[in-house]
């Protein structure tokens, strides 16, 4: 009998239930709400109730586990979300009220006595609002929480306690057994095969003021996540400015990280980086992401800077990327409506079989008039940049006969210059007498190119005067004479290859910052997609976006890149998080599809409602305006029933770069020994409560005790 006892008292329930935090009783519950009656003294014992706090409510003293009924062997969770009034308030205001009017100094005469015995021991009673957060029971040996009440009898007597250390690092961290074993098979589905450890995040803080409960390291209980939450999932960070949201960014990459390393996964990662927080060191961070994973990570910007690859594509050399970045300035600054503008956005340059003689010969030349195109409309060529093509020697000859000097042949390979004055000629011989083809019948200058060369030569026929070339200008900030590959798939191959890669948007031009984010995003969307669509496993990508409602806005068609990548992207291993001070201009369906949440300080009540639509945010509406501090947040993740208020550790590339190196932490469910606080019996003796047929309180056992429970509460 005695090792059956010693068993049941090692179930996970006992552990939750520390009879020195007792804070009171709970005198009234339903399904969602419990009002609990407590007293100065016992708050005082227990450091305090501090708003937003847990509590747990059981029938059973954890002294006596092995005797308590089945029935009886659960711990409800609760959370603090206001007071409310007892039935006796009434009258004791009256009381106060009275006191104080015939005080006649601040702080009265330190002999007389304020009030009788049983009066002052009514004043230390006070009333608690609680929202009721779930159910935890065991099962099996193992601890689950269900997120509701099962039942409740209205007669039963339910001790509350404030749990504090163990029993509170038990709850938060808490992740039911189901949700665990199904972490670990989307883990291994993702390539992960080993266990990860969860990762610290930060410590639980309930209140902006955190004199009594964080007093030192002791009360500074860990708050740690599950990895594979942030994999394939869509976390939100919210908040003001300045209030902690690149931090935990910051905190995040270097984690996701870690869980690759660990996992012998490669998980790429790619930041737009608005600020330059990531790429660049700063005097708050004491360092960069760059500087924890120097060989790890390539950074991008739109500007030539030492250690930083060009973000703008050659559009000599990637030319569908670059062409198709010129129809779009074109169709936006509405001038497709002229007809040679409407055949040159139509124009293809998709590169034709090799087989096929005729027309790829027609292409190459298509190619070299548009690149002599770029080079008057004033693209920078790369450094002794060529274009060839071939051309009979009956072209060569009528060309070169309306040349001002000689020209060379092209089919060896011409200067951009050489190659202007080439089409020039062919342009004055072929209006003369059109040009003829190598086949009979054909011509070599076909719609296409004729038009190139129209633009090329801003002429319309024999005299009439056309802008050409000269409206390719607005398209010349995206273009880059350095690059060699098409930035978005290098950028994809680095993703592939498990790599940090970091967008530093900070310098260049806005608009070009948009449509190049865009550009990027959207390829690494289709590659995904295309990936997955062809029965290959996609690779496992995390994609951090700051200001994300210039991009994610609440007006944008779910079929365009972003609101795309947000919500399908899960499927294809594609995680999403994305930070944002404004919670309201978010695109609604990818606020709806996010499974974690960090929220620090939102200074306005629109965006609290916003917020308050989802999970149980609405219970820290007054904390979010009202609290400032950095770091301070309200966390909700997959793994996690509930929001938990926590204060978000600082980020350290050392520390972190140490962590890296140390052994796995210790399990979450070691009991620790605590520090020793008065007992609900000791409280008892101070304060005794006879529950009567009338529920009334009597005083306690004497004049000293009275007085002692009236200090403590003061």
């Amino acid at each position: 009998m005695q090792n059956i006892s010693r068993i049941l008292q090692q179930d996970p329930l006992v552990k939750l239930v520390q009879p020195e935090n007792f804070v009171g009783w709970i005198y009234s519950i339903d399904y969602e709400h419990a009002l609990v009656m407590t007293n100065d003294l016992w708050k005082a014992n227990t450091l305090g109730v501090p708003h937003n706090c847990f509590l747990v409510a059981t029938a059973f003293d954890p002294g006596a586990f092995a005797t308590v009924p089945v029935e009886d062997r659960e711990v409800i969770l609760l959370r603090v979300v206001g007071t409310t009034r007892l039935p006796q308030d009434d009258e004791l205001v009256r009381t106060k009220v009275d006191l104080f009017q015939q005080q006649t100094t601040i702080y009265g005469p330190a002999e007389d006595r304020d009030y009788d015995d049983i009066t002052r021991n009514q004043m230390q009673f006070g009333a608690l609002e609680c929202r009721v957060l779930g159910t935890f029971y065991s099962q099996n040996g193992e601890l689950h929480l269900g997120s509701d009440l099962e039942s409740f009898a209205s007669a039963a007597r339910l001790n509350v306690y404030r749990p504090r250390g163990k029993a509170l690092e038990l709850i938060v961290n808490h992740v039911d057994p189901i949700r665990r074993r199904t972490a670990l098979e989307e883990a291994k589905q993702l390539g992960i095969e080993k266990p990860i450890e969860s990762f610290r995040i930060g410590t639980v803080r309930y209140t902006s003021t955190d004199r009594l409960h964080r007093r030192d390291e002791a009360e500074k209980v860990p708050v740690t996540l599950q990895p594979a939450d942030f994999l394939a999932r869509r976390t939100a960070v919210l908040g003001m400015t300045r209030t902690g949201k690149s931090n935990m960014v910051k905190q995040t990459v270097a984690v996701v990280k870690r869980v690759a390393d660990e996992g012998g996964v490669k998980i790429g990662q790619i930041i737009y980086d608005i600020n330059g927080e990531y790429a660049n060191a700063n005097q708050q961070d004491q360092g960069a992401i760059a500087d924890l994973f120097p060989s790890e990570t390539v950074r991008y910007r739109m500007l030539p800077a030492t250690g930083f690859e060009e973000l703008r594509n050659n559009f000599y050399e990637q030319l569908n990327e670059g062409f198709g970045i010129i129809q779009r300035e074109l169709e936006e600054a509405n001038r497709v409506t002229t007809d040679y503008v409407r055949a040159f956005v139509n124009m293809s340059l998709d590169e034709p079989d090799p087989k096929d003689i005729g027309e790829y010969t027609r292409w190459e030349r298509r190619v070299a008039a548009y690149k002599v195109l770029l080079y008057k409309a004033g693209f920078e060529a790369p450094k002794s940049y060529k274009v060839k093509f071939a051309a009979n020697k009956t072209v060569r000859e009528l060309v070169n006969a309306k040349a001002d000097t000689p020209l060379s042949d092209p089919s060896s390979a011409l200067t951009l210059p050489e190659a202007a004055a080439w089409f020039e000629a062919a342009r004055k011989a072929n209006q003369q007498s059109p040009l003829p083809g190598s086949s009979a019948g054909s011509t070599w200058i076909d719609d296409s190119l004729s038009n190139l060369l129209d633009m090329i030569t801003q002429k319309r026929g024999s005299s009439s005067y056309i802008s050409g070339h000269r409206i390719l200008s607005d398209a010349v900030k995206y273009h880059s004479p350095r690059r060699t590959t098409d930035v978005a798939e290098e950028i994809y191959n680095y993703l592939v290859q498990g790599k940090i890669v970091i967008l530093d948007l900070s310098v260049g031009d806005p608009t070009l910052r948009e449509k190049i984010s865009k550009q990027v995003a959207g390829t690494i969307f289709q590659n995904s997609m295309q990936r997955f669509v062809e029965g290959q496993v996609p690779p496992n990508i995390v994609v951090y976006v700051e200001e994300a409602h210039n991009l994610m806005g609440r007006e944008m068609d779910l079929t365009e890149t972003w609101p795309r990548l947000a919500k399908e992207g899960a499927k294809y291993r594609i995680g999403l998080v994305y930070a944002t001070q404004e919670v309201s201009s978010m695109h609604s369906n990818i606020l709806a599809n996010t499974e974690n949440w960090f929220i620090t300080h939102l200074n306005n009540e629109r965006e609290i409602r916003e917020l308050a639509h989802f999970y149980d945010f609405g219970d820290f509406s007054r904390s979010l305006v009202r609290a400032q501090d950095v770091g301070f947040a309200r966390v909700k993740t997959l793994s996690s029933p509930f929001v938990i208020p926590t204060q978000i550790d600082k980020f350290d590339p050392k520390a972190d770069h140490q962590r890296q190196q140390a052994p796995a932490a210790a399990s979450l469910a070691t009991a620790a020994t605590m520090p020793p606080i008065a007992s609900p019996v000791a409280v008892a003796t101070t304060i005794r409560v006879d529950s009567g047929v009338n529920g009334s309180a009597v005083s306690g056992d004497g004049e000293g005790e009275a007085e002692t429970a009236r200090s403590a509460a003061r």
